[in-house]
């Protein structure tokens, strides 16, 4: 199994502690009283995953859902791995998650596909492979016996 971290790039106006390159994404879910809501939010994108099936996408699904009428419903999140397809773009490949179905506040709510920034960072040092960790916090030497 192939797995590549996406990691994000350093920013000049953004702290580089923990910061996740967001995809947005909309989808609609039925409410308890039979009408169509909507669901807007952002997917914080962790890693791309290839395998002999497919290639897959994890991250975290942050999602505020509405009603009809625009009323806050509220907001919930779910760690998922969705299916996507790697669509030739600008001479690279970008990954575009596929139509899903995900349970947020216990509703099924349907994410339509969306495409990730193929931006996101792929080259980081090994030793870089903690994000969000400060460079002065991060082990350096030996690691130590017990």
């Amino acid at each position: 199994m192939t797995v590549i971290a996406f990691r994000p790039r350093p920013r000049s106006d953004v702290p580089e502690l923990g910061h996740f390159e967001d995809a947005p994404f909309t989808g609609t879910f039925r409410t308890p009283l039979g009408r169509h809501a909507s669901v807007e939010g952002h997917l914080r994108v962790q890693r791309l995953v290839l395998v002999p099936s497919g290639a897959f996408v994890t991250g975290v699904f942050v999602a505020e859902l509405r009603e009809p009428d625009g009323t806050f419903i509220g907001i919930d999140s779910r760690r998922a791995t969705v299916p996507a397809d790697l669509v030739p773009c600008d001479g690279g490949l970008r990954p575009v998650v596929r139509s899903t179905r995900l349970s947020l506040m216990g509703l099924e709510v349907q994410v339509e596909a969306f495409a990730v920034d193929p931006q996101l960072t792929l080259g980081r040092a090994r030793s870089d492979r903690r994000a969000g960790v400060p460079a002065e916090l991060r082990h350096r030497g030996p690691r130590p016996t017990p």
